[in-house]
């Protein structure tokens, strides 16, 4: 069967290779420029495309139609092929920003260095693999997040909470950072507590008269559970545990603990492990459950960045614990940090991928027509326009947010590393990057729940949005929902992680309502919030317009200003927080949006910074920017209304109109703008998304490649239909039948 023989070659409809590949070449948008702008930069952007091309070309790495029907097991093997294959792409990533291939092994080199006499392991050694795996993310999650645990989680709580000797010995010469030595796994989860970690359970005793901890487990609800990495690759594990000495207990610490020996990966005594089993999504990860039975460990094995235990230097004597309180506060951010911040940026990239594959089944499919008229395009109906291009514009507003919360992040670490090191001690500034890092906190909690919520949805609006064919697996949609859900859940639960960045966020509101602002600190992040402009909002001088395409981002922060006011009266009057959770969340959402619209805003609107020179890319931008803010007003139309924000009639007459203008204007550059994320077919991985354009003959030889047609064998389960639709009548063959029933009665 051929494509020539399959369609009707004179009919317009069924041929959505020329709708989308017309509407591509018919486009003047510059989408070069706007790659540019979504990667940061055309260097970042040159990277990016050279990384992609090398992981949709490895023969290990890529990723292609056959992993939607393979089950657990297979799926577990061929991600410790890939983990496996990452490491040599880790090492040579590391030479590739060293620029040292030549003379000497520079990985052989480090990790022998015991004296620290070489350059130590940076941010910027690493970042090449980091964009790497963040990229992996979009083709194959669960080799994200196995990969992600070890260096992300149990390399970040090292870093974190270690000293500077305890980092270089684990990270460098253990081998950790290169994927070499040991694999760690990060066990702060336990069956009994998730986001209550102050609440864990795990105890670390000291025992002064051999200078051990003892590590155990002292019930079922303090087993360490959901800990990805512990079921089968971990040989070691952050441990999240309640520090006993002299009986006197010190709160949640962190430890490494050893599980398996490295060489034979026989577990070590005293550890029990075992497979939760089977999960929603990502089952490529190998999540397991831990507990310590007296597993003693040596002193130096706890992180003592912030804590150290000071072992008695007489006989019998009692060991001391020095504690800095300050440093101590915020060891918690730094392991969950990474993951919250890097979540934000995959927001951006997975968002990417849906978005392509439901704007081009949207320009390609064709349904209804009047008489004598081709059928029409799914995307020219309104409706459809309204279901598909506010979600193809959220990736586009994460972008420039992700990409300035995760500078933020490596700078804001570099800077505590720096002022938390003997050799470099500054309280002064200290206190200033404790301060920078709670802003930090509240940001990437925010945003990372925001932002996974927000991708959950566009997965699922564009799988309706693509009607039946969004449902087959081959779609990529059911996995990538399955997968990406977990998202909402991991590293902090998005509604507790609302809570406590919405908390933080009234607090400071409280503070300005008393002329207290920190400029130095808050201004960007928190600018609505200076006290000026919140007595503005609130006598009424400063009002919502949208006039200007500022006032897309300022309406925003005056709803932020009146929402905090109502909530600070709720909460004068009932003294209670938890009363108004509910709103809450949605403070801490829209501080998300906020700052998005912001972030975009800035780069956009500088010349320098967007990288966008195309007056026409540059509207088109701007459109974006303009529908994104005005769907969430809509959306929150409520509250805007129920806060003054807007009244009911700047709601109908003015609001949802400029909206709906929008729409059909942003609808006539779908393709070009989806094109510009420039995700090749190995990253979608759908054949009603592929670049080409040819829906039908792409889905239809993506299912015989899956499901071989073998018409000379029966179908399975043939012999139980056949059996069932011959079976002979039981009345007939027990009671004898109705015929001799009849006889019976005669006589």
């Amino acid at each position: 069967m051929t494509r020539s023989s399959t369609v009707n070659q004179e009919s317009t409809a069924f041929k959505p290779e020329k709708l989308i590949q017309g509407e591509r070449f018919g486009s003047s948008i510059n989408v070069d420029e706007i790659n540019a702008f979504l990667e940061s930069s055309p260097e970042k952007r040159d990277e990016t495309q050279a990384l992609i091309q090398e992981i949709v070309e490895d023969p290990i790495l890529k990723t292609d139609s056959s992993i939607y029907d393979k089950g657990k097991p297979e799926e577990r093997a061929m991600t410790a092929r890939k983990i496996s294959r990452l490491a040599l792409y880790m090492e040579h990533d590391i030479k590739t920003a060293r620029k040292h291939f030549k003379g000497t092994d520079l990985i052989e080199e480090l990790q022998k260095d015991t004296e620290s006499k070489l350059p130590a392991l940076n941010n910027k050694d690493l970042s090449i693999f980091d964009k790497r795996l963040s990229l992996l993310h979009n083709i194959d999650p669960q080799l994200g997040t196995r990969v992600g645990v070890h260096l992300g989680l149990f390399g970040n709580c090292i870093k974190g909470n270690g000293t500077n000797e305890q980092i270089h010995y684990w990270l460098q010469e253990r081998g950790s950072s290169f994927m070499k030595g040991i694999y760690g796994c990060f066990g702060m989860t336990e069956l009994g507590h998730g986001s209550n970690v102050a609440r864990l359970q795990t105890r670390a005793t000291y025992n002064p008269s051999s200078d051990t901890f003892t590590l155990q487990t002292p019930d079922l609800l303090a087993t360490k559970f959901w800990i990805g990495g512990a079921a089968n690759s971990a040989t070691h594990c952050s441990v999240y545990a309640r520090l006993i000495v002299e009986g006197r207990d010190y709160g949640i610490k962190t430890f490494v603990v050893p599980l398996r020996n490295p060489e034979t990966f026989q577990l070590f005594p005293g550890v029990a492990v075992g497979d939760i089993g089977h999960k929603m999504g990502r089952n490529g990860i190998d999540n397991g459950w831990i507990q310590f039975h007296h597993v003693v460990i040596p002193r130096e094995y706890m992180l003592s960045r912030f804590t150290q235990v000071i072992p008695s230097k007489t006989p019998g004597g009692k060991a001391a614990v020095r504690t800095q309180p300050q440093l101590d506060q915020i060891s918690g951010y730094s392991a969950l940090l990474s993951g919250r911040v890097n979540m934000v940026m995959d927001s951006f990239r997975f968002g990417s991928k849906f978005a392509i594959i439901g704007a081009r089944y949207a320009v390609g499919r064709q349904q209804f027509a009047n008489a004598g008229q081709s059928e029409s395009q799914l995307i020219d109906y309104p409706l459809h326009q309204y279901r598909v291009l506010p979600q193809i514009a959220v990736p586009y507003l994460v972008s420039p947010v992700a990409f300035k919360l995760l500078d933020r992040y490596y700078s804001t670490l570099d800077e505590l590393y720096r002022v938390s090191s003997p050799a470099t001690f500054d309280e002064t500034g200290l206190s200033i990057v404790s301060r920078k890092l709670k802003n930090l906190f509240i940001d990437s909690a925010s945003l990372k729940a925001t932002n996974t919520w927000l991708v959950s949805e566009v997965i699922d609006q564009l799988r309706q949005s693509c009607g039946g064919q969004g449902y087959s697996s081959y779609n990529a949609f059911g996995k990538g929902y399955e997968d990406w859900v977990v998202q909402c859940t991991w590293e902090g639960d998005n509604n507790i992680l609302s809570l406590s960045s919405a908390k933080s966020i009234l607090k400071k509101f409280a503070a300005s309502r008393r002329g207290i602002f920190d400029r130095s600190l808050d201004s960007s992040s928190f600018n609505y919030l200076e006290p000026p402009f919140v007595r503005a909002v609130l006598t009424g001088q400063e009002t919502a317009s949208l006039s200007q395409l500022q006032d897309y981002t300022k309406v925003w922060a005056i709803a932020l200003v009146k929402f905090l006011n109502h909530l600070a009266k709720l909460v004068d009057v009932t003294k209670d927080l938890d009363s108004v959770a509910k709103l809450l969340v949605l403070v801490s959402k829209f501080h998300a949006l906020h700052s998005m619209l912001q972030a975009y805003y800035e780069k956009l609107n500088s010349p320098k910074n967007s990288h966008v020179t195309d007056a026409a890319t540059e509207t088109l931008l701007w459109d974006i920017y303009r529908l994104f803010s005005l769907f969430f007003i809509d959306k929150h139309s409520g509250e805007f209304q129920q806060f003054k924000v807007f009244t009911p009639d700047q709601i109908s007459q003015t609001v949802q109109p400029k909206f709906f203008e929008l729409l059909p204007k942003v609808r006539e550059s779908i393709i070009p703008l989806t094109d510009a994320f420039k995700l090749p077919d190995g990253m979608i991985n759908a054949p009603i998304g592929y670049f080409d354009g040819d829906i039908y003959h792409n889905y239809f030889n993506e299912i015989l490649q899956q499901n071989p047609v073998d018409s000379a064998d029966t179908p399975p389960c043939a012999d139980l239909f056949t059996r069932m639709l011959n079976r002979r009548s039981e009345f007939h063959y027990v009671f004898g039948g109705s015929v001799e029933t009849e006889l019976i009665n005669k006589k």
